[in-house]
Protein backbone atom coordinates (compact mmCIF):
# COMPACT_ATOMS: atom_id res chain seq x y z
CA UNK A 1 0.00 0.00 0.00
CA UNK A 2 2.68 2.38 1.35
CA UNK A 3 4.76 1.55 -2.27
CA UNK A 4 1.17 2.00 -4.46
CA UNK A 5 0.39 5.90 -2.52
CA UNK A 6 4.27 6.65 -3.06
CA UNK A 7 3.98 5.78 -6.74
CA UNK A 8 0.89 7.90 -7.05
CA UNK A 9 2.58 10.83 -5.07
CA UNK A 10 5.41 10.73 -7.57
CA UNK A 11 4.00 10.51 -10.57
CA UNK A 12 1.28 13.18 -9.52
CA UNK A 13 4.17 15.28 -8.91
CA UNK A 14 5.82 14.67 -11.71
CA UNK A 15 2.71 15.74 -14.05
CA UNK A 16 2.50 18.80 -11.82
CA UNK A 17 6.09 19.85 -12.56
CA UNK A 18 5.74 19.42 -16.34
CA UNK A 19 2.58 21.16 -16.47
CA UNK A 20 4.16 24.33 -14.73
CA UNK A 21 7.41 24.31 -16.73
CA UNK A 22 5.32 24.15 -19.77
CA UNK A 23 3.36 27.30 -18.24
CA UNK A 24 6.35 29.34 -17.55
CA UNK A 25 8.00 28.59 -20.77
CA UNK A 26 4.65 30.08 -22.59
CA UNK A 27 4.72 32.96 -20.28
CA UNK A 28 8.17 33.70 -21.36
CA UNK A 29 7.57 33.93 -25.21
CA UNK A 30 4.41 35.50 -24.94
CA UNK A 31 5.78 38.41 -23.11
CA UNK A 32 7.01 41.34 -24.70
CA UNK A 33 10.11 43.09 -24.43
CA UNK A 34 8.87 46.72 -24.20
CA UNK A 35 10.56 49.41 -22.59
CA UNK A 36 11.32 53.43 -22.46
CA UNK A 37 12.10 54.79 -25.60
CA UNK A 38 12.16 58.64 -26.47
CA UNK A 39 10.56 59.18 -30.09
CA UNK A 40 10.68 62.93 -31.88
CA UNK A 41 12.21 64.89 -29.00
CA UNK A 42 12.98 68.17 -29.65
CA UNK A 43 11.17 67.80 -33.23
CA UNK A 44 9.64 71.29 -34.25
CA UNK A 45 5.92 70.57 -35.67
CA UNK A 46 3.96 73.27 -36.98
CA UNK A 47 -0.15 73.78 -38.24
CA UNK A 48 -1.24 70.19 -37.02
CA UNK A 49 1.56 68.33 -38.13
CA UNK A 50 2.80 64.89 -37.38
CA UNK A 51 5.77 62.81 -36.22
CA UNK A 52 6.23 59.14 -36.33
CA UNK A 53 8.78 57.43 -34.31
CA UNK A 54 10.26 53.89 -35.76
CA UNK A 55 8.15 51.12 -34.92
CA UNK A 56 8.90 49.00 -31.84
CA UNK A 57 7.56 46.80 -28.64
CA UNK A 58 4.90 48.98 -26.86
CA UNK A 59 2.43 48.94 -24.11
CA UNK A 60 1.88 52.80 -24.48
CA UNK A 61 3.01 56.16 -25.38
CA UNK A 62 2.99 59.47 -23.86
CA UNK A 63 3.93 62.82 -24.78
CA UNK A 64 3.59 66.83 -24.30
CA UNK A 65 4.06 70.06 -26.49
CA UNK A 66 6.17 72.42 -25.13
CA UNK A 67 3.99 75.53 -27.07
CA UNK A 68 0.62 73.80 -27.77
CA UNK A 69 -0.96 70.78 -26.78
CA UNK A 70 -0.38 67.45 -28.69
CA UNK A 71 -2.23 64.37 -29.45
CA UNK A 72 -0.40 60.81 -29.40
CA UNK A 73 -1.03 57.62 -30.81
CA UNK A 74 0.54 54.27 -32.34
CA UNK A 75 0.12 53.01 -35.80
CA UNK A 76 -4.32 53.24 -36.14
CA UNK A 77 -4.55 53.92 -32.74
CA UNK A 78 -5.73 56.89 -31.37
CA UNK A 79 -4.74 57.83 -27.36
CA UNK A 80 -6.22 61.28 -27.24
CA UNK A 81 -4.67 65.15 -26.51
CA UNK A 82 -3.34 66.68 -23.74
CA UNK A 83 -4.60 69.51 -22.13
CA UNK A 84 -2.63 72.22 -22.86
CA UNK A 85 1.61 73.22 -23.60
CA UNK A 86 3.37 71.23 -20.70
CA UNK A 87 1.03 68.79 -20.24
CA UNK A 88 1.85 65.40 -20.37
CA UNK A 89 -0.63 62.57 -22.20
CA UNK A 90 -0.60 59.20 -21.52
CA UNK A 91 -2.06 56.17 -23.74
CA UNK A 92 -1.46 52.86 -21.97
CA UNK A 93 -3.16 49.69 -23.77
CA UNK A 94 -2.61 47.02 -21.59
CA UNK A 95 -0.57 44.55 -23.79
CA UNK A 96 2.59 45.07 -26.14
CA UNK A 97 1.62 45.29 -29.31
CA UNK A 98 4.72 45.99 -32.34
CA UNK A 99 3.32 49.82 -34.15
CA UNK A 100 5.02 53.16 -34.85
CA UNK A 101 4.45 55.69 -32.42
CA UNK A 102 2.90 59.29 -33.86
CA UNK A 103 2.45 62.66 -31.56
CA UNK A 104 1.10 65.24 -33.59
CA UNK A 105 0.89 69.15 -32.75
CA UNK A 106 -2.92 70.34 -31.47
CA UNK A 107 -2.53 73.95 -32.77
CA UNK A 108 -1.81 75.87 -35.72
CA UNK A 109 1.44 77.55 -35.44
CA UNK A 110 4.88 75.70 -34.05
CA UNK A 111 5.23 74.10 -31.15
CA UNK A 112 8.65 71.66 -30.09
CA UNK A 113 7.36 68.04 -28.91
CA UNK A 114 9.02 65.09 -27.38
CA UNK A 115 7.01 61.75 -27.12
CA UNK A 116 8.00 58.33 -25.03
CA UNK A 117 7.01 54.61 -25.68
CA UNK A 118 6.52 52.17 -22.72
Amino acid sequence: MTCRLSSRVTRRLAVLAAALSLLLAALALSAGSASASPFCGGQRLSNFGYCYGAARDLSGDSGYGVEHSICIGADSIWGGCSTGPGNIKTMSLGSVIHAEPWIEDNASGVTTVYGETF
